[in-house]
């Protein structure tokens, strides 16, 4: 009787523990919490913490969803350190969810000693692949993709790692929702092998997307839609994921973004994440993906060029100045006596001296800028600009004047210092509903995180001190509300920018002064949040892991 007991007890346990977990001490999990920094750390805990039990949880949850997809995880691979490469491949076994297979393809590598790290590995879901003559990751990933037979194919590098729920997490969405590209998340496996350089991204943002590719790791595609577009372009070998990404974005509006860190980048010797400088080849890639992607677009762009003050792969925008002269500009200029609303007009219009500009003067009753709104004609690009701004710091109308040329952008606005500090780059809202102006007080050469402070990306809001629209949007969304102060009408006039899912961008390349004893932006602020408490409304540009206590775009504890 005492051995049938513990036989039946010996097949519980093994029952209760499916067949991707290897070891049952969760030594391996602890991984997962572990980072070189302490605020980070204490974030994993909370939040990336695995046991044995949850992931048992998701994995038979997982064999009841309705729509269980597999999912081609591919994977070109060329010398990666065996280490690396067999803690790579384990993140993949400890997924979850179990219908996946992975598409391994060496790329004609001078060694294949690391393959020893599959000996003792016995999975059929694992299929490896050699090619005879090494031709680069672009090419080898279309080999990949070729031998995929999957519903989805997930991208990853032969030397990071998957959190045991990444596959689980996109599957569980795909339940409630249409996806045709879904992405993640990220932060970085450090030399010390644990994690740290988080990336806590926002949803989806085309523009921001021009200025790097911030959705990159973890990215899932449906596979019909990047055999489409061709899959994989060895014309931009080393950026090969990001014209992609670009290309199916142009496809599809079926996009989700999980604000989880399901993937992690490792900063080997070998990566860009450690050595930027290894290749280079790769960031002149990106040049050439994003100014083809502008070109297909028709859009009047000059030249594309990596930003050397921020982060390799950040790249910069400039405009045709000479295509977009012929464009025709209102400025109305907003201020509380005669001389002030003069002054803005001038110190604007010297910056457009190459263009047709029409200038209005107004005060600030939202309903006298409406009726010189009604005095507009047809086509022209309108600049409100408000007595409060001191001196131009750097001038972008042009920068603001491109960005407005891309389809479904209504809305550009700019880049605002107090002296030699900074005052806002946008205006978030965090998940508690308080209103944030991005990095206040920060140094006037912060970068930001993610560079939010120094490249264009979407917001909800854009501080209406200085912004840009087409008349045509205005008169489509009725003017500016009449019933409330200047500020507040145009808080509202985002709103309903984005409730039509038209898109807002910050171009801080476009720079000013603010006399701040000119405005009273704590008030504002509390009527934007009057305004928006109880509605329901969610900023998609701030990722709900981040801070709400300080405006640096901190992890939220």
């Amino acid at each position: 009787m005492e051995l049938k007991r513990r036989l039946f007890k010996l097949s519980s346990y093994i029952r209760s523990f499916p067949g991707f977990i290897m070891e049952k001490d969760e030594g391996y999990l602890r991984r997962f919490t572990s980072s070189e920094w302490i605020e980070y750390e204490l974030w994993l805990f909370r939040h990336r913490g695995f046991t044995l039990h949850s992931l048992s949880e998701m994995y038979n949850t997982s064999r009841t969803f309705k729509i269980k997809p597999k999912i081609s995880i591919i994977m070109p691979v060329y010398n990666p350190a065996p280490d690396e490469f067999y803690m790579a491949i384990r993140s993949v076994l400890w997924q979850s969810y179990p219908f996946w297979e992975l598409c391994l393809v060496d790329d004609a590598s001078e060694s294949r000693s690391y393959l020893n790290a599959l000996g003792r590995i016995r999975d059929k879901r694992i299929k490896v692949y050699f090619k005879e003559s090494n031709s680069g990751i672009a090419e080898t990933s279309q080999y990949a993709l070729e031998k995929a037979t999957g519903d989805y194919v997930a991208l990853m590098d032969q030397d990071d790692e998957l959190y045991p729920d990444a596959l689980y997490a996109f599957v569980r969405e795909l339940q409630e929702k249409e996806i045709d590209y879904f992405y993640s998340d990220r932060d970085m496996l450090s030399p010390n092998d644990r994690r740290y350089m988080h990336l806590f991204k926002p949803d989806w943002s085309p523009e921001y997307l021009l200025s790097f590719n911030y959705a990159s790791h973890l990215e899932i595609y449906a596979r019909h839609l990047v055999t489409e577009v061709g899959g994989f372009d060895s014309r931009y070998e080393g950026s090969q994921d990001y014209d992609l990404v670009l290309k199916v974005a142009g496809n599809t509006e079926k996009v989700v973004h999980y604000p989880m860190v399901l993937y992690s980048w490792r900063q080997s010797q070998r990566s860009v994440a450690m050595e930027p400088g290894r290749k280079g080849y790769a960031f002149e890639s990106g040049v050439r993906v994003v100014y083809d992607q502008l070109k297909r677009r028709n859009l009047p762009v000059r030249e594309v060029f990596e930003d050397k003050d921020l982060w390799r792969g950040h790249y910069r925008i400039t405009w045709d100045e000479e295509e977009l002269a012929h464009e025709k500009i209102a400025l109305i200029a907003v201020g509380r006596s005669f001389e002030e609303r003069s002054r803005i007009c001038s110190l604007v219009k010297q910056y457009l001296n190459r263009f047709d500009v029409e200038c209005f003067l107004s005060d600030y009753r939202v309903s006298d800028i409406n009726d010189t709104l009604r005095r507009i004609k047809a086509g022209r690009k309108v600049f409100f600009a408000v007595d409060a701004i001191d001196t131009i710091v750097t001038p972008g109308m042009v920068d603001m004047l491109g960005y407005l040329r891309i389809d479904g952008v209504s809305v550009t606005g700019a880049k605002f210092y107090d002296g030699n500090r900074i005052f806002n780059v946008g205006i978030s809202v965090s998940d508690s509903g308080k209103i944030l102006l991005a990095y206040r007080n920060g140094a006037f050469e912060e970068k930001g995180y993610g560079a939010v402070a120094s490249v264009p990306r979407n917001v909800s809001f854009v501080y209406p001190a200085f912004w840009c629209s087409p008349i045509g949007v205005l008169r489509q969304n009725g003017y500016l509300d009449e019933d409330c102060s200047y500020f507040l009408s145009c808080m509202r006039f985002y709103i309903k920018t984005v409730n039509l899912n038209e898109r807002i961008v910050c171009v801080p390349y476009m720079g000013l002064n603010v006399d701040m004893g000119k405005t009273d932006y704590k008030a504002d602020l509390e009527d934007l949040r009057e305004e928006i408490s109880g509605t329901g409304f969610r900023d998609p540009y701030y990722n709900p892991n981040l801070t709400d206590i300080n405006e640096d775009f901190g992890i939220k504890l």
